[in-house]
């Protein structure tokens, strides 16, 4: 039967405002076209909002709490997000991804959130791959830019090799178009929803393509296995849709991306 459609999704916000198939409820799914949240289905094509305050670094195990609100940093470096659902934030409520998340625990303002479900840097998804959407990114003019895509395409069944060269050239362009830019790559999350401590080949490819641009690469399922490594397993970090991460599970990845970051930054 056909899943329903995930419309995707660019949210864009101003500077100056602040892989395989994954089955029942094995994992977190960064794939599209997939089953979406409410977030997803009520939202525009895109969207501007306005970046939230900082508060305490997000929590690992329990749902983030409101903290005191404060203005951010002037000298903080401005941050974009660059990728598919999981940026997007599917399955938690608007503006409670990882991406966000991840911003307000360092208090960086965020340039631009660029996610379309479905995509990688070969597989369109609901919209464009990512290659096609380098330029949106550069034109924010973001000081870190943290790459998260390959989930889709090993979903799709693209090969490895193919997505590398893919990403490479992604990351190179994104590397011509903002020099003095701090690129991370983020690496798929096969390797999570097959509850592997061993890296997949697709996992592989992209941290290949990290190496050949000269960029850090983070593994997704190092980033999020001791969090998740309880009795209970994945289950309550996920959404309803049994794929999605929910708002706790995209703390558990602001988190410990929050905690790595900041050592890439000059």
């Amino acid at each position: 039967m056909p899943e329903p459609r995930t419309p995707s999704r660019r949210v864009a916000v101003p500077l100056a405002a602040l892989a395989v198939a994954a089955v029942g409820t094995a994992g977190w799914a960064l794939l599209g076209p997939g089953r979406s949240s409410s977030q997803a289905d009520d939202a525009p094509s895109r969207t501007a909002t306005a970046t939230p305050a900082p508060t305490s670094p997000a929590a690992t195990s329990a749902p983030p709490t409101a903290g005191p609100t404060a203005l951010p940093d002037p000298d903080a470096p401005s941050i974009a997000f660059f990728g598919d659902s999981l940026t997007v934030g599917v399955g938690a409520p608007p503006e409670r991804g990882y991406a966000w998340q991840t911003a307000e625990a360092l208090g960086w303002p965020i340039a631009v959130v660029d996610g379309v479900g479905g995509s990688g840097f070969l597989a369109p998804g609901e919209g464009e791959p990512m290659p096609d959407r380098v330029d949106d990114v550069v034109a924010a003019a973001p000081e870190v830019v943290v790459v998260a895509g390959g989930s889709n395409d090993a979903f799709r069944g693209y090969e490895p090799a193919q997505v590398q060269a893919a990403a490479t050239q992604l990351l190179t362009e994104l590397r011509t178009g903002l020099p003095d830019a701090t690129v991370v790559v983020l690496g798929p999350f096969v390797s999570v929803l097959l509850g592997s401590t061993q890296e997949d080949a697709m996992t592989a490819a992209v941290r290949g393509a990290a190496e050949a641009a000269g960029v850090p690469f983070l593994d997704a399922a190092e980033l999020v296995g001791s969090a998740t490594s309880g009795g209970q397993g994945l289950r309550p970090y996920l959404s309803a849709d049994g794929l999605h991460p929910n708002e706790t599970g995209y703390g558990v990845l602001a988190g410990a991306l929050a905690e790595r970051l900041p050592a890439f930054v000059p």
